[in-house]
């Protein structure tokens, strides 16, 4: 993390304990002047999701987008797109979900915590205040030839009247904020023609989001240094685009310069040149292609562009994601933190199925075949192709050097392997971990992660070792967990590459770890998979033990029964017995079902994995 960020973070925390932070986030602040509602119309132009009058793509009013609206209209909304969540009343923005834990909205942002036993996850507060719901009813209205506009109106009044300017929970977090702004201006831009739409109501909502803005601005370094993950890129994209809109405000220029710049830095920063992320997360990727999706459309209606080498990587992000996607069911791996977000929801896909957000992308970078999925119509496409996209093969593997990442495809099979060398900080203790997928099955997979703010024992297990597929020593974590998401001792990959080989790909990494232990302590994995039969072989190698266990954890996933066995032997040629534990599997956030899985065990420095089909014989 390094000396800047120590240096950040005890200012910042100075400023905040000693209240002068709070002296750049005034409550009640004076009105500015509001642009004429006609002007600001005429800038949204430039926002991809159109009047609801102006798009032509094919209405399709299927059920299931029928009854998820009819349920947001009645107060059910769904927290992290899967926890249903009853309302009070309209004006339930302060209550926790679970702790029944109402915060206090006159109490300035900088005096809550946002890690409390008493109030229970901050999130679950946050998640209804970002307005992606409003999507769904976008949606219903345009596939149902409704009008919800008063309703959706009502909504961002509501919260107005609960949440005082720069007071209460929803102020903790300027990314929160961010993607309020950006929900709350997508849904103008709809229902702009609305005669529910009125300058009184513009006035008001205005006045609250150029504060919303200033408060991003003012706060904009303690994610660019102290964070520095998509938390960056969604508020310096929120700056560019709410200053390029309304270049006449106070400070309004200089955010939207200051704001792309910072953007482009952000994106150059943590995207890898192989189009891998830096915070090792399928899900935190694909929030930054929607976000990518969102800059590219908004600047070419803009008549704007950034610095091409931000097309190339959004072009390798894309195909990175591309790789590890699931061909039959469209999921990806459950891998790296998850904490449920999709911030625009324009498809009623299952919340892994990565098809929507990855098609908009690729049309926003000027990919030419048609869209078939709504997430692609409701941003459009770009007018001509910004970057190359790599194509993913059918059949072979793929190394990505940057993230520490490797991956092999065949037409039934999907493999992803992390053998990673951090330079930025890991998440979770989970390096060497192998994902497996099987004719849209998932047969191997990642435990998840459930919360940020458990119990230590969900922590320790749903972001430590034990809930991958993966190895270790002692019953040990291959790094040492310091407090909340920070690990210390970080595990490092020596060596990361692939081959071909009579038929077999091959897979192999190297990495230090266990340094809490003592230093000099390596684990290497080779992995062979079969290029024509679903199976494979791992050998998991140890050196510098010093007499101490070695274990290789699997996680079954539901594809594996009854079809898949697994079998391990040691150095000897040993047969190993597993024992089977309880465990837990998490794919959305907040929510964990209860799984088993196996952990074989042996006192030799060598363990070697046979995943096979049932089908196969016993070699």
């Amino acid at each position: 993390m390094g000396l800047r960020y120590f240096l950040f973070r005890i200012q910042h925390e100075f400023l905040r304990k000693s209240g002068l932070l709070a002296r750049r986030f005034p409550l009640n602040p004076a009105p500015v002047k509001t642009p004429e509602l006609a002007i600001a119309l005429e800038a949204l132009k430039a926002w991809p999701w159109q009047a609801r009058e102006v798009f032509s793509f094919p209405q399709n009013p299927e059920l299931v987008l029928e009854k998820e609206a009819k349920d947001i209209l009645s107060g059910k909304i769904l927290l992290f797109q899967s926890i249903p969540f009853q309302l009070q009343n309209q004006d339930d923005w302060l209550r926790h979900p679970e702790t029944g834990f109402v915060y206090d909205n006159q109490l300035h942002w900088t005096r809550i915590p946002d890690m409390s036993q008493k109030a229970g996850d901050i999130k679950y507060v946050w998640e209804r205040s970002r307005f992606g719901y409003l999507q769904t009813i976008m949606r219903f209205d345009y596939h149902f030839e409704k009008d919800n506009s008063e309703w959706v109106f009502s909504e961002i009044e509501s919260w107005i009247r609960m949440n005082p300017i720069n007071c209460g929970p929803n102020y903790r977090c300027s990314q929160e904020i961010s993607l309020r702004i950006l929900n709350w201006l997508g849904a103008i831009s709809f229902y702009r023609n609305s005669p529910a739409l009125t300058s009184a109501r513009w006035d008001k909502i205005f006045h609250h989001m150029y504060w919303q803005a200033h408060h991003v601005r003012q706060n904009i370094h303690f994610s660019r240094i102290a964070v520095r993950n998509n938390h960056a890129i969604t508020e310096t994209l929120l700056l560019y685009i709410f200053g390029s809109l309304f270049p006449d405000l106070p400070g309004a220029r200089e955010w939207a310069v200051s704001g792309k710049n910072w953007f482009e830095e952000e994106v150059l920063y943590q995207i890898y040149p192989d189009g891998s992320y830096v915070q090792f997360s399928m899900n935190y990727h694909r929030v930054v292609a929607q976000l990518l999706t969102l800059a590219f459309r908004f600047a070419e209606g803009f008549s704007d562009s950034y610095k091409p080498e931000v097309a190339n990587r959004a072009a390798k992000t894309l195909g990175f994601l591309e790789f590890f996607q699931d061909p039959v069911s469209g999921w990806l791996s459950n891998y790296g933190a998850n904490d449920g977000a999709l911030f625009f929801r324009f498809s009623s896909a299952d919340f892994l199925d990565y098809r929507p957000q990855l098609e908009a992308l690729g049309k926003a970078l000027g990919r030419k075949e048609s869209a078939t999925l709504e997430e692609a119509c409701w941003f459009g496409s770009g007018n001509k192709v910004l970057a190359e996209i790599p194509k993913p093969t059918a059949k072979g593997f793929q190394v990505f050097p940057d993230g520490g990442f490797a991956g092999i495809r065949t037409p039934d099979s999907l493999l992803l392997f992390r053998s990673s060398r951090h330079k930025d900080r890991p998440a979770q203790g989970d390096n060497h971990h192998l994902d497996f997928w099987y004719k849209g099955q998932y047969i191997l997979l990642d435990a998840g992660t459930f919360k940020y703010n458990s119990t230590p024992e969900d922590i320790l297990y749903f972001f430590g070792t034990a809930s991958h597929n993966t190895a270790r020593i002692a019953g040990m974590e291959q790094m040492k967990k310091g407090p909340r998401f920070v690990w210390l001792y970080w595990s490092q990959s020596l060596n990361l590459e692939g081959k071909e080989q009579d038929g077999n790909f091959l897979l192999e990494g190297k990495i230090t770890a266990f340094r809490q232990i003592r230093e000099g302590i390596f684990h290497k994995r080779k992995i062979k998979m079969s290029g024509s039969e679903p199976e494979i072989l791992v050998e998991d190698d140890f050196e510098g033990l010093i007499g101490e266990e070695i274990e290789v954890i699997w996680h079954p996933g539901p594809g594996f029964f009854p079809d898949f066995q697994i079998e391990v032997r040691d150095l000897n040629n040993h047969l190993v017995l597993p024992e089977k534990k309880n465990g837990w599997y998490s794919g959305t956030y907040g929510q964990k079902e209860s799984t088993e899985y196996q952990v074989f065990r042996t006192q030799t420095s060598k363990l070697i994995t046979r995943i096979f089909s049932a089908g196969i014989s016993n070699q």
